[in-house]
Protein backbone atom coordinates (compact mmCIF):
# COMPACT_ATOMS: atom_id res chain seq x y z
CA UNK A 1 0.00 0.00 0.00
CA UNK A 2 2.73 2.48 0.71
CA UNK A 3 4.84 1.65 -2.12
CA UNK A 4 1.31 2.25 -4.18
CA UNK A 5 0.68 5.56 -2.99
CA UNK A 6 4.37 6.76 -3.26
CA UNK A 7 3.78 5.17 -7.21
CA UNK A 8 0.77 7.34 -7.11
CA UNK A 9 2.05 10.34 -6.13
CA UNK A 10 5.67 10.24 -8.39
CA UNK A 11 3.27 9.29 -11.49
CA UNK A 12 1.05 12.76 -10.30
CA UNK A 13 3.90 14.55 -9.75
CA UNK A 14 5.40 13.51 -13.23
CA UNK A 15 2.43 14.44 -15.22
CA UNK A 16 2.01 18.21 -13.51
CA UNK A 17 5.79 18.34 -14.21
CA UNK A 18 5.03 17.77 -17.65
CA UNK A 19 1.97 19.55 -17.93
CA UNK A 20 4.14 22.56 -16.58
CA UNK A 21 6.66 22.69 -19.15
CA UNK A 22 3.88 21.79 -21.94
CA UNK A 23 2.41 25.39 -20.99
CA UNK A 24 6.34 27.35 -21.30
CA UNK A 25 6.24 28.84 -24.85
CA UNK A 26 8.86 27.93 -27.17
CA UNK A 27 12.08 29.85 -27.97
CA UNK A 28 10.85 32.16 -30.38
CA UNK A 29 13.00 33.25 -33.83
CA UNK A 30 11.62 35.95 -36.14
CA UNK A 31 9.60 39.30 -35.74
CA UNK A 32 8.97 40.75 -32.20
CA UNK A 33 8.06 44.01 -30.64
CA UNK A 34 7.57 45.14 -27.56
CA UNK A 35 5.65 48.23 -25.39
CA UNK A 36 7.47 49.98 -22.47
CA UNK A 37 5.47 52.58 -20.24
CA UNK A 38 6.35 53.58 -16.88
CA UNK A 39 8.56 56.72 -15.09
CA UNK A 40 11.80 59.16 -16.75
CA UNK A 41 13.44 60.90 -14.10
CA UNK A 42 16.13 62.99 -15.85
CA UNK A 43 20.05 63.85 -14.14
CA UNK A 44 22.73 66.01 -15.28
CA UNK A 45 23.17 68.82 -17.58
CA UNK A 46 21.31 70.45 -20.75
CA UNK A 47 24.60 72.60 -20.91
CA UNK A 48 27.50 72.90 -18.24
CA UNK A 49 25.87 75.11 -16.39
CA UNK A 50 22.03 74.85 -16.61
CA UNK A 51 20.58 71.18 -14.83
CA UNK A 52 17.97 69.20 -17.26
CA UNK A 53 15.91 68.73 -14.13
CA UNK A 54 15.60 72.61 -14.29
CA UNK A 55 14.36 72.71 -17.66
CA UNK A 56 12.17 69.69 -17.80
CA UNK A 57 10.21 67.63 -14.96
CA UNK A 58 10.10 64.08 -15.08
CA UNK A 59 8.28 62.25 -17.66
CA UNK A 60 6.11 59.53 -18.44
CA UNK A 61 7.35 57.28 -21.63
CA UNK A 62 5.69 55.80 -24.26
CA UNK A 63 8.52 53.17 -25.99
CA UNK A 64 8.18 50.87 -28.83
CA UNK A 65 10.89 48.11 -29.56
CA UNK A 66 10.50 46.84 -33.00
CA UNK A 67 12.82 43.82 -34.96
CA UNK A 68 13.52 40.57 -34.97
CA UNK A 69 15.58 37.73 -33.75
CA UNK A 70 17.78 35.64 -35.79
CA UNK A 71 18.70 33.10 -33.40
CA UNK A 72 16.59 32.68 -29.48
CA UNK A 73 19.56 34.81 -27.76
CA UNK A 74 19.67 37.65 -29.78
CA UNK A 75 17.36 40.42 -31.01
CA UNK A 76 18.57 42.92 -33.55
CA UNK A 77 16.10 45.90 -34.36
CA UNK A 78 15.59 49.64 -33.13
CA UNK A 79 13.25 51.27 -30.87
CA UNK A 80 11.52 54.99 -30.58
CA UNK A 81 10.06 56.47 -27.84
CA UNK A 82 8.10 59.72 -26.77
CA UNK A 83 8.23 61.14 -23.23
CA UNK A 84 5.43 63.79 -21.46
CA UNK A 85 5.49 65.66 -18.81
CA UNK A 86 6.16 69.18 -17.96
CA UNK A 87 8.73 72.16 -16.75
CA UNK A 88 11.30 71.24 -14.24
CA UNK A 89 12.76 73.12 -11.20
CA UNK A 90 13.87 76.84 -11.65
CA UNK A 91 11.89 77.20 -15.48
CA UNK A 92 8.80 75.52 -13.54
CA UNK A 93 8.77 78.58 -10.91
CA UNK A 94 9.19 80.84 -14.11
CA UNK A 95 6.39 79.10 -15.90
CA UNK A 96 3.97 79.64 -12.72
CA UNK A 97 5.45 83.07 -11.72
CA UNK A 98 4.19 84.19 -15.26
CA UNK A 99 0.88 82.56 -15.31
CA UNK A 100 1.78 80.16 -18.18
CA UNK A 101 1.26 76.36 -19.19
CA UNK A 102 4.18 74.60 -19.84
CA UNK A 103 4.34 71.57 -21.61
CA UNK A 104 7.60 68.92 -21.70
CA UNK A 105 7.77 66.78 -24.81
CA UNK A 106 11.12 64.41 -25.85
CA UNK A 107 11.56 61.91 -28.64
CA UNK A 108 14.04 59.45 -28.98
CA UNK A 109 14.88 57.01 -31.98
CA UNK A 110 17.92 54.71 -32.77
CA UNK A 111 18.98 50.90 -33.36
CA UNK A 112 20.02 48.27 -30.38
CA UNK A 113 20.94 44.76 -29.90
CA UNK A 114 19.43 42.41 -26.84
CA UNK A 115 20.88 39.15 -25.23
CA UNK A 116 17.87 36.83 -24.04
CA UNK A 117 19.54 34.89 -21.21
CA UNK A 118 16.54 32.02 -20.92
CA UNK A 119 14.54 32.00 -24.57
CA UNK A 120 13.29 28.36 -23.87
CA UNK A 121 12.15 29.54 -20.36
CA UNK A 122 8.64 30.77 -19.21
CA UNK A 123 10.75 33.63 -17.54
CA UNK A 124 13.62 34.83 -19.44
CA UNK A 125 16.27 37.99 -18.63
CA UNK A 126 17.65 40.37 -20.88
CA UNK A 127 19.86 42.94 -21.53
CA UNK A 128 20.26 45.51 -24.05
CA UNK A 129 22.16 48.45 -25.98
CA UNK A 130 21.23 51.03 -27.81
CA UNK A 131 22.36 54.27 -29.47
CA UNK A 132 20.58 57.15 -31.37
CA UNK A 133 18.88 60.45 -31.61
CA UNK A 134 17.02 62.41 -28.40
CA UNK A 135 15.68 65.89 -28.63
CA UNK A 136 13.52 67.12 -25.37
CA UNK A 137 11.59 70.11 -26.29
CA UNK A 138 8.63 72.58 -23.33
CA UNK A 139 6.00 74.45 -24.83
CA UNK A 140 5.18 78.06 -22.95
CA UNK A 141 1.47 78.94 -23.70
CA UNK A 142 1.15 82.31 -21.46
CA UNK A 143 -2.00 83.12 -20.27
CA UNK A 144 -3.43 86.06 -23.03
CA UNK A 145 -0.99 85.33 -25.20
CA UNK A 146 -1.47 84.71 -29.14
CA UNK A 147 1.77 82.51 -29.72
CA UNK A 148 3.07 80.00 -28.15
CA UNK A 149 6.91 79.91 -27.47
CA UNK A 150 9.24 76.37 -27.69
CA UNK A 151 12.69 75.86 -26.65
CA UNK A 152 14.18 72.43 -27.58
CA UNK A 153 17.72 70.59 -27.07
CA UNK A 154 18.53 67.86 -29.60
CA UNK A 155 21.89 65.45 -29.73
CA UNK A 156 23.16 61.85 -29.68
CA UNK A 157 22.05 59.40 -27.27
CA UNK A 158 25.22 57.58 -27.21
CA UNK A 159 24.39 54.86 -24.50
CA UNK A 160 21.15 53.72 -24.36
CA UNK A 161 21.38 50.53 -21.41
CA UNK A 162 18.56 48.40 -20.63
CA UNK A 163 17.22 45.03 -18.81
CA UNK A 164 14.44 43.43 -17.70
CA UNK A 165 12.77 40.04 -17.13
CA UNK A 166 9.78 38.52 -19.43
CA UNK A 167 7.07 36.20 -18.20
CA UNK A 168 6.17 34.59 -21.38
CA UNK A 169 2.76 33.97 -20.65
CA UNK A 170 1.67 32.39 -24.56
CA UNK A 171 3.48 32.27 -27.93
CA UNK A 172 2.20 35.82 -28.48
CA UNK A 173 2.49 38.04 -25.43
CA UNK A 174 4.32 38.52 -22.63
CA UNK A 175 4.93 41.13 -19.41
CA UNK A 176 7.37 42.31 -17.13
CA UNK A 177 9.64 44.91 -15.49
CA UNK A 178 12.32 46.92 -16.76
CA UNK A 179 14.92 49.15 -16.41
CA UNK A 180 16.48 51.63 -18.61
CA UNK A 181 19.29 54.29 -18.31
CA UNK A 182 20.24 56.41 -21.42
CA UNK A 183 23.09 59.03 -21.49
CA UNK A 184 23.42 61.50 -23.73
CA UNK A 185 24.89 64.99 -25.02
CA UNK A 186 22.99 68.02 -26.47
CA UNK A 187 24.59 69.35 -29.33
CA UNK A 188 22.01 72.28 -30.25
CA UNK A 189 19.78 74.45 -29.60
CA UNK A 190 16.29 75.61 -31.10
CA UNK A 191 13.62 78.37 -29.70
CA UNK A 192 10.05 79.33 -32.11
CA UNK A 193 8.40 82.18 -31.13
CA UNK A 194 4.85 81.14 -33.36
CA UNK A 195 6.65 82.54 -36.10
CA UNK A 196 10.19 81.36 -36.84
CA UNK A 197 12.21 79.01 -35.59
CA UNK A 198 15.91 79.35 -35.13
CA UNK A 199 18.29 77.16 -34.25
CA UNK A 200 22.64 77.28 -33.15
CA UNK A 201 24.59 75.02 -32.16
CA UNK A 202 25.55 74.32 -28.51
CA UNK A 203 29.60 75.35 -27.77
CA UNK A 204 31.71 72.42 -27.67
CA UNK A 205 32.84 74.18 -24.03
CA UNK A 206 29.45 74.58 -23.07
CA UNK A 207 28.54 71.32 -23.55
CA UNK A 208 27.85 68.28 -20.89
CA UNK A 209 26.26 64.97 -20.55
CA UNK A 210 22.61 64.20 -19.12
CA UNK A 211 20.55 61.41 -18.53
CA UNK A 212 17.15 59.34 -18.18
CA UNK A 213 16.88 56.91 -15.40
CA UNK A 214 13.43 54.77 -16.55
CA UNK A 215 11.67 52.40 -14.70
CA UNK A 216 8.18 50.60 -15.64
CA UNK A 217 6.60 47.74 -17.23
CA UNK A 218 7.20 46.22 -20.69
CA UNK A 219 4.52 44.05 -23.01
CA UNK A 220 6.52 41.91 -25.26
CA UNK A 221 4.57 40.34 -28.39
CA UNK A 222 5.87 37.20 -29.78
CA UNK A 223 8.40 36.64 -26.86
Amino acid sequence: MKYGVLGGLLLLGSVWSGAAHAQVPPAKTGFQMALRTGYSAPFGNVTKNFKLSDFSSGQVPLLVDIGGKPIPHLFLGGYLGFGFGGAGGTTAAACEANNAGCFGLSLRFGVQVQAHFLPHGQVNPWLGYGIGLESVALSVDQSGSRNAVAAGVGGVEFAHLMGGVDWRLTRVVGIGPFVDVAFGRYSTVSVNDGDTTRSSDILDSERASHGWATLGLRVVFFP
